[in-house]
């Protein structure tokens, strides 16, 4: 029986609002990176989010599932998201920029981003989802005097 290859390294996992790459360079920029969402009302709809993954120590094709899961794995997960990666050396980094749309957070409290592969947990970030207060009515300010 052939030894199993050992699980790619995580360089970084990192949450933002947007990957761009450059057309010329390949460079990759990341906008707006976060862990926190807060929101008025739950369910809470997020209309974007963008997962960056650099990896290393990868050999040949490796298979990948990026996921957002509640912190107790209680619901099915939030978004999922597979690929597949090809290390032509294991000295090599490979980045993978997933882009999200249309998220729902059923409730407030904390969830895991994480990237899995062959069935193993390689690294998780959280991302707390806050319930901001209800605004409260201003009170009119009284009428200023103008003859003091």
């Amino acid at each position: 029986m052939p030894a199993s290859k050992p699980a790619p390294d995580v360089l970084a996992l990192i949450v933002c609002d947007q990957i761009i790459t450059d057309r010329m360079t390949g460079k990759q920029s990341l906008i707006g990176m976060f862990s926190k969402i807060h929101a008025r009302a739950f369910p809470a709809s997020h209309p974007q989010l963008c997962v960056f993954v650099a990896l290393t120590e990868g050999y040949d094709e490796t298979e990948f599932e990026i996921r957002i899961v509640d912190i107790n794995d209680a619901r099915p997960p939030i978004v999922a998201g597979r690929g597949k990666v090809k290390f032509k050396d294991p000295r090599s980094i490979a980045n993978l920029a997933l882009q999200f749309h249309g998220l729902t957070f059923p409730e407030p409290g904390p969830y895991r981003v994480q990237i899995i592969s062959n069935g193993e947990l390689l690294r998780e970030a959280r991302l707390n989802l806050i319930a901001l207060k209800p605004r409260q009515p201003q009170q009119p300010s009284p009428p200023v005097d103008p003859s003091a």
